[in-house]
């Protein structure tokens, strides 16, 4: 693994189909999007009440985009806790350290990934979020086994399909 700044680059194994990112201007217009949907629909604060998420925690958030959860995130695990923000995506990853930047949030590391494997170390996460990006996922096998990997034992798996029906996304993940 490599690191430049507080972007993280996680290489791809043999066992990990490598992925593509979204065009540029589509992460563009999905950001535009989200910033709406903050203003006038909802907040991701509200969907953040219902997790489990405590100061000094671990939490990666798979799939960050914008950082949409990501920045309020990482003012609830305060600077004893540790945001990963992960994404496909370079654009998204460097909105992320911008973000971050601005806040002055030191506690978020972004991490660009070509593959579902992360780099983040074995079973060092608390929780992970992964939030409406399912339905970007051509291998879920691949997806989920990282994700159990990062969790701690007894760690959360937060996690909404979005664009897919919850009988969906239960689908995929049984």
């Amino acid at each position: 693994m490599e690191t430049r700044n507080d972007l993280t680059v996680g290489g791809s194994h043999a066992v990990y189909q490598e992925i593509k990112p979204m065009s540029d201007l589509t992460f563009r217009l999905m950001q535009a999007v989200m910033y709406v949907w903050d203003i006038f629909l909802r907040h991701p604060r509200n969907d953040m009440e219902k997790m489990p998420l405590k100061e000094g925690m671990t939490v990666v958030d798979y799939a960050c985009g914008q950082g949409h959860y990501t920045i309020p995130l990482a003012e609830i695990v305060g600077p004893k806790g540790l945001v990963y923000a992960v994404d496909i995506q370079p654009l998204a990853v460097e909105v992320i350290r911008k973000k971050a930047n601005r806040k002055s949030l030191r506690n978020v590391t972004a991490v660009l990934v070509d593959s579902y494997r992360t780099g983040i170390p074995d079973a060092s996460a608390d929780a992970v979020l992964f939030i409406d990006a399912l339905h970007y996922i051509t291998d879920s096998d691949a997806l989920f086994r990282e994700i159990h990997r990062l969790l701690k034992v007894g760690g959360v798996l937060c996690m909404d399909p979005g664009h897919l029906t919850v009988n969906e996304g239960r689908d995929i993940v049984e």
